[in-house]
């Protein structure tokens, strides 16, 4: 599919690092890679996009805590 990220989640890193959640379209048996521990810091992504235009991509990073999840930025979504 054109248009699109290739992860919903990752983890913090240079790249897309481990833990990782594929979009719903790729999703499959082995798909996703680790597991969600309280203290990590993920990545959930989005991008937005048209044909034959540019993109935006937004990242909101997350801390994994016990009982759920802290928003780590203040960017209005």
């Amino acid at each position: 599919m054109p248009y699109r990220y290739s992860l919903a989640v990752h983890g913090v890193g240079m790249a897309d690092e481990w833990p990782v959640v594929p979009l719903h379209v790729d999703w499959g048996p082995g798909a996703m890679s680790g597991q969600f521990e309280r203290g990590m810091v993920v990545c959930i992504e989005s991008l937005i996009a048209e044909e034959h235009s540019e993109s935006i991509k937004l990242e909101t990073q997350v801390l994994v805590t016990a009982t759920g999840y802290e928003r780590l930025d203040s960017f209005p979504l």
